[in-house]
């Protein structure tokens, strides 16, 4: 079914924080060692963290950047790279083409995804409507590249891992409804802060997928063909 190339394209399931067990035990062994008063302390200086670089990240109207993305298969000791470009307009709309080494596109609103690729060199629409749980995962995909990061504290356990470039670890809680896909996810800011430079993803399969954005520009005006799938 065409549907689950958005998954593998658009890393869909990297939205979602799985929760390994030796992350989880790691988890306990630190709330053992910490006081209640520390472990508050941390949570209220992260939380406050993601909300000052969600405001950096956030203030922009319009986005178009390169990606390069690689993935690397556990399994079969293989790494597939997918090259291509990505529009965002706000408060709905996100486009994600794929040029290299297959041409693929995808448009996500608020209503639907469209899709396209040269395979079939057919059209495809889905309502999100009618697929609750691609819903949630559009509205996941929408706080990633929106920069709203203070709204992933409730269902993750978000770790500061260096602080120049500033780098944020996030792996989920129990409150999690997708815990069984991905280990966890990094992200890495721009030096500016402005937006994201890289995002790793870690899965309990053992696979990894990294997506690294170059030639990123804000607030740019953005041609209404950057958001039609079919090429021409």
């Amino acid at each position: 079914m065409k549907i689950i190339k958005i998954a593998l394209l658009i890393i869909l399931p990297a939205l979602f924080f799985p929760l390994s067990g030796t992350e989880h035990a790691a988890g306990e062994t630190k709330a053992v060692v910490e006081s209640k008063s520390d472990v508050i302390a941390r949570s209220a200086g992260t939380k406050e963290l993601l909300s000052t670089i969600g405001k950096k990240v956030s203030n922009f109207k319009s986005l178009k950047t390169d990606f390069v993305q690689e993935k690397d298969l556990a399994m079969f000791k293989k790494k597939i790279v997918l090259r291509g470009r990505i529009y965002m307009e706000k408060p709905n709309r996100l486009a994600w083409h794929v040029d290299k080494p297959m041409k693929y596109s995808v448009v996500i609103t608020d209503k639907s995804i469209r899709q396209w690729d040269e395979d079939t060199n057919k059209v495809q629409e889905f309502s999100l409507e009618k697929n609750p749980i691609f819903k949630n995962v559009v509205n996941q995909l929408s706080v990633w590249f929106s920069g709203e990061y203070s709204a992933l504290m409730d269902d993750n356990n978000v770790t500061v891992i260096q602080q120049h470039p500033l780098i944020i670890e996030f792996v989920p809680n129990e409150k999690n409804i997708a815990k069984k896909m991905i280990r966890s996810i990094t992200i890495t800011f721009r030096e500016d802060e402005k937006y994201l430079k890289k995002i790793r993803i870690q899965e309990m399969s053992g696979d990894t997928t990294t997506i690294e954005f170059s030639n990123t520009l804000l607030d740019v005006p953005l041609e209404r063909s950057f958001f039609e799938v079919k090429r021409v």
